[in-house]
């Protein structure tokens, strides 16, 4: 069998980009490259070389998961007030060994978020991570890519899609847009994904070649996978000029009143995201004004719909275009098919009012 060496791994994380002194925010998956010589730490070790002593590496460390477990956050969460710079806690995330093995490295820190906590290593690690406490979200303000965007890093999906970029959802969180999910105070954790299905996570591939088309991405190969790299400000200009554009952008809905193709939509969004990032960028605005509609509508004529769930002297809309509820996932059957209909919050109604 023949290793994948950490000379290789160096090399070609210079040819997709990475240079010495930088800043990366990483997102991986160790199995996607291949067999490497000693696994983790080699492709650690490579990483590390790659960036330099000036460089820093920047990694999630969420417990997010807990969720859907029978507990919200780290356990270390429950006896702090949220007001530490650093975290202490040596729970580990869940987001794959590569990030492990970074956080267990000497020097590692950990920034304080109880579902969404990111570790750094290197020059600038406090730097990345010690505003991440007074961050009330999981990706809004406070989050590390507020500082890779001055620092000029990077983004880097190592052997895995742009569906593995948590900060799609950043600008999302600055704008509030209707969409968003249940908040959950205690462990300042908001879902992105309740009312709608996300373009990037039902259909990667379309936005890998979006990125691609729009000239901030660079793929190449690593070992024996596919990575990718944007630069943090290339990816601020376009995320801004998309939303802009259409705030509902990474939402998708069926597209008209007879189909149930949801594919149709994302490619026709998009199209026309590389349209408004052709005709030029544009900065986030500070606020959108939404149209204002009755909170209480369901759409039973959307193909979306797929009618209503009775249950303990409730009754639920349904809908097979939104993702799961995190309140109602444990509770199993069609909740782990269908979402709540958000009728009201939808593009789908706005865009065909009865």
């Amino acid at each position: 069998m023949k290793y994948v060496t950490k000379e290789r791994l160096i090399k070609d994380l210079q040819e997709l980009g990475i240079c010495n002194g930088d800043s990366v925010m990483l997102h991986s998956s160790l199995s996607s490259l291949g067999t490497v010589e000693n696994g983790a730490e080699t492709v650690v070790d490579a990483l590390l070389s790659a960036i330099g002593p000036e460089g820093t590496m920047i990694f999630p460390a969420f417990a997010g998961n807990n969720l859907w477990k029978d507990r919200h956050g780290m356990e270390y969460c429950n006896h702090c007030k949220g007001e530490l710079e650093l975290c202490p806690s040596e729970e580990p995330g869940e987001e794959g060994i590569i990030p492990e093995v970074f956080r267990k490295r000497p020097g590692s820190v950990r920034s304080c978020h109880p579902t969404h906590s990111w570790g750094a290593l290197g020059a600038k690690a406090e730097l990345f991570v010690k505003n991440n406490y007074q961050a009330k979200t999981p990706c809004g303000r406070g989050n590390p890519f507020e500082t890779l965007v001055e620092e000029n890093g990077c983004i880097v999906c190592l052997g895995v899609m742009v569906n593995t970029i948590t900060l799609w959802h950043y600008y999302e969180d600055l704008l509030n847009v209707p969409y968003l999910g249940y908040y959950h105070p205690k462990t300042r954790h908001l879902s992105y994904c309740t009312h709608g299905r996300r373009i990037q996570y039902e259909f990667p591939g379309i936005m890998e070649e979006v990125a691609k088309a729009a000239g901030i991405m660079k793929v190449t190969s690593v070992g024996k996978g596919t990575s990718g790299l944007i630069r943090a400000r290339d990816f601020q200009k376009f995320m801004a000029t998309i939303m802009a554009d259409d705030p509902y952008c990474f939402t998708v809905r069926p597209p008209d009143r007879t189909s149930d193709d949801l594919a149709v939509d994302a490619m026709q969004k998009g199209a026309a995201m590389l349209r408004a990032w052709k005709n030029g960028t544009k900065e986030l605005p500070e606020k959108i004004d939404f149209a204002s509609h009755d909170p209480g509508i369901v759409r039973e004529d959307c193909p979306a719909f797929t009618g209503y769930y009775k249950a303990h002297g409730k009754e639920w809309a349904l809908c097979k275009a939104n993702d799961r509820h995190p309140n109602l996932f444990k509770a199993g059957e069609i909740f782990n098919q269908n979402g709540l209909c958000c009728c009201s919050q939808c593009s789908w109604h706005l865009k065909f009012p009865k």
